[in-house]
């Protein structure tokens, strides 16, 4: 190039230079501000998760405060840290080796075990299996597992702000939505607290997640991968249901938002997605190829046959019509499906078809657990009231976008969001999950609410509209209002909840070391063939802890047992009660002991006992009376409907009733009344109280407000063989104090 040349060149990027500058300065400070916001979002996403592990470490922080070592919490975790324990010593494979007749798995259910290949799903086991491994030098299994649920809460979270993110299109939507969950008691994210649900609660986020990303996109890797965490899901929990449900029912009704062309495509993704859930689904001996022929593994086969006849056989020949057929077709599918469920010709049962309306379908048991009753929509809105608000107007809001503008993710927000909401109906289990589940559907609207706030605050200007101003008000209600639940419920929840092993499992956040106390005592005094018999709630502590053999686990697979157990515990005649040891349960004499607990008052001036009713004796009227067949809502209303005013019209055999001062009403065992005194749970309770205090009354309630004398049956095969006091100072530490009060375990030995 000539010097002409240059010269002009040179001019000519002169004269372009200033907006050549502005140009680069403008991309520039973009970048940085692109940058800036990473930066923020990701620092304020680590507070949120941190400060969330934060809350779920407190309850091990106030183990270790009381001078308590690491427990894992609630009951089930003791049955993984059992089955973990066993592949460590044994192998990898040694699962498959966990049922009768290998002595290891006959210490449950005693005298039949627990076939654990049949009864529960593998993937829990091997998940914190191979997580452990690494650490297993330096750690213990149960410390290890007594932590496992807050890391698992810190990946739930981390799903929830993706998906949050990708719903909402917000950063600062899917914060406040993280910052949320993070916040609110989850008693299954509690350190401790490591159960089949906790992995659900874990992965559900990050398959919707995966699943929309591949919803929006109809790209096949996206399907393969939802398809992989789904088998994943399954393996590990039943709880997977909460995803797949969802996820095949919005790929079911895809035809009313998709086109011909990718509907084709879906169909594809479809089946590749289906492959790995029905090969887990096949392949594990809890599912087995008849839950893809009766169960819900028919439902990945259904949704792909009706996208099948959609796409090849309704569009091809009936064109116009096709999609009115379609809902023709829909709705016959829905009606023979419900006709097949009440016939029971389709074998969805236990939960799964609790949550679907069909109720109790274990049975009396399921009347007694609280877990399986319907939710108490008061309560979820009192301490969910933000997310289950915000859950609800985004349902509202995403089924207008969804008819109105066909946005596919929206689509999905609408079926999720009324599913969780019509299951959590049913069934108050689901909870936990549904809080995941409502934050997720909520990030939708606050998404909306935020991008209608931020016009207030990005441009500085006279005139806002409406819209504006209401979105800002709604966002601060919102937000307040959690902060006001939060402070005022959950976060107390967190800073003062102990394992339950540590309260001995009484509704107080008070040490109690009875239970520790007798399953020590368990597992050093009696011969290592002996049987314990309790409430099956307990059966994990005393096989895994007190190491024993339990004739009920803390599970719920074998009802007729529970119901054996019922009728053992009230019986009115000890003959009876020992007819069902030797023959039903076939428990020898001497290696055979019994175990109740409860709390009671001890009035050391006035030399009498009286019963609390916290645990055992509270159960006795809840749940082992019902499940042994004693129609208690006679006794309390006789024939007449149950209502407020209808309340202790009945004979009060079992129950008393008390009607106090305030107008509320209070429901108590009738320990004055033979039918209850009587009884193989209530007798050993009384001749064991007064067996440690000698000389002392036991009354059924205090004397000054007309409480009546017990007295204790008399035994002839039922002998303490030992019993274990903790004090708990419900009435104060006062040295001058008459009242105190005891958490007392009774173990009784049934002799000859």
């Amino acid at each position: 190039m000539g010097g002409r040349d240059k010269r002009k060149a040179s001019e000519k990027i002169i004269r372009q230079s200033p907006a050549r500058r502005r140009y680069v300065s403008e991309t520039i400070y973009s970048n940085y501000l692109k940058r800036l916001s990473i930066i923020i979002s990701i620092t304020l996403l680590i507070l949120v998760v941190a400060f969330g592990i934060y809350l779920r470490i407190l309850p091990l922080v106030n183990s270790h405060f009381y001078g308590y070592p690491t427990f894992l919490d609630e009951l089930d975790p003791y049955s993984n840290y059992y089955v973990v324990k066993y592949l460590l010593d044994h192998g990898l494979l040694s699962f498959w080796d966990l049922k009768p007749p290998n002595p290891a798995a006959e210490i449950f259910w005693y005298p039949w075990g627990r076939d654990f290949t049949k009864t529960d799903v593998p993937g829990i086991y091997y998940t914190i299996y191979f997580l452990y491994l690494p650490f297993s030098r330096y750690i213990d299994l149960m410390t290890f597992m007594a932590y496992m649920p807050v890391i698992a809460a810190a990946i739930s979270l981390i799903g929830v702000y993706l998906v949050s993110r990708e719903i909402s299109g917000s950063e600062i939507a899917s914060i406040i939505i993280t910052g949320l969950v993070a916040t609110f008691f989850m008693d299954r994210t509690v350190a401790g607290f490591m159960v089949k649900y906790t992995i659900a609660i874990m992965i559900t986020p990050w398959i919707f997640y995966i699943f929309i990303k591949a919803f929006k996109t109809n790209k096949t890797l996206y399907y393969m991968i939802t398809g992989l965490l789904l088998a994943y899901s399954a393996y590990s929990t039943g709880l997977f249901a909460a995803s797949y449900v969802p996820i095949y029912a919005t790929l079911l009704l895809a035809p009313f938002v998709m086109k011909r062309e990718d509907l084709r495509k879906l169909l594809i993704n479809t089946v590749l997605m289906s492959i790995p859930v029905l090969i887990v689904f096949v392949s594990t001996p809890i599912y087995g190829y008849i839950y893809v022929v009766k169960n819900l593994g028919l439902v990945p086969i259904a949704v792909i046959f009706m996208l099948t006849i959609y796409d090849y056989v309704y569009i091809s020949y009936l064109k116009k019509r096709a999609l009115l057929t379609y809902v023709g077709t829909l709705i016959g599918v829905v009606v023979v499906g419900v006709i097949l469920l009440q016939t029971g010709f389709l074998g969805i049962a236990g939960k799964a078809a609790q949550a679907l309306g069909f109720y109790h379908v274990l049975g009396t048991l399921s009347f007694t657990i609280a877990e399986y009753q319907p939710t108490n929509m008061g309560y979820v809105l009192n301490i969910y009231g933000s997310v289950f608000v915000l859950s609800i107007f985004s349902v509202i809001y995403n089924l207008y976008l969804t008819f109105y503008r066909k946005d596919l993710v929206a689509f999905f927000i609408s079926i999720q969001g009324l599913i969780m909401l019509y299951v959590l109906t049913n069934l108050s289990y689901f909870l936990s999950l549904a809080v995941i589940s409502m934050a997720l559907t909520a990030s939708s609207f606050l998404g909306l609410l935020v991008r209608h706030s931020s016009t207030m605050f990005i441009k500085l200007r006279r005139y806002f509209s409406f819209s504006s101003l209401l979105a800002v008000i709604l966002l601060i209600s919102i937000l307040l209002s959690h902060v006001y639940i939060v402070y005022s419920y959950h976060i107390p929840a967190y800073r003062t909840h102990l394992p339950m092993i540590v309260t001995s499992g009484i509704s107080v956040s008070i040490p109690s070391d009875a239970w520790i106390q007798a399953l020590k005592w368990i597992r050093n005094n009696t011969d290592p063939d002996s049987v314990i018999v309790a409430w099956w709630d307990y059966g994990y502590w005393i096989s895994v802890l007190g190491r024993r053999a339990s004739v009920a686990d803390g599970s719920t697979i074998n009802g007729t047992q529970i119901e054996l157990l019922a009728k053992f515990f009230t019986a009115t005649n000890e003959s009876d009660a020992i007819k069902i040891l030797r023959e039903d349960l076939r428990l020898k004499p001497n290696k055979t002991y019994i175990l109740v607990y409860d709390v009671f008052t001890v009035n050391r001036f006035g030399e009498y006992i009286v019963p609390l009713n916290w645990a055992d004796a509270a159960k006795g009227i809840s749940a082992i009376y019902r499940i042994a067949g004693v129609n208690i809502d006679y006794d309390i209303y006789g024939n007449n409907t149950p209502s407020y005013y209808t309340v202790g019209s009945g004979p009060q055999r079992y129950v008393k009733v008390y009607r106090m001062p305030d107008g509320s009403i209070r429901i108590a065992p009738n320990w004055a009344s033979d039918y209850v005194r009587n009884t193989t749970l209530y007798g050993i309770m009384i001749d064991g109280a007064l067996h440690i205090f000698k000389g002392y009354t036991f009354y059924s309630e205090d004397p000054n407000v007309g409480g009546q004398p017990v007295q204790p049956p008399e035994f002839k095969y039922l002998k303490p063989a030992a019993i274990f006091m903790s004090y708990i100072p419900i009435y104060g530490n006062s040295p001058n104090s008459y009242f105190e009060a005891y958490v007392m375990v009774f173990i009784y030995q049934f002799v000859e």
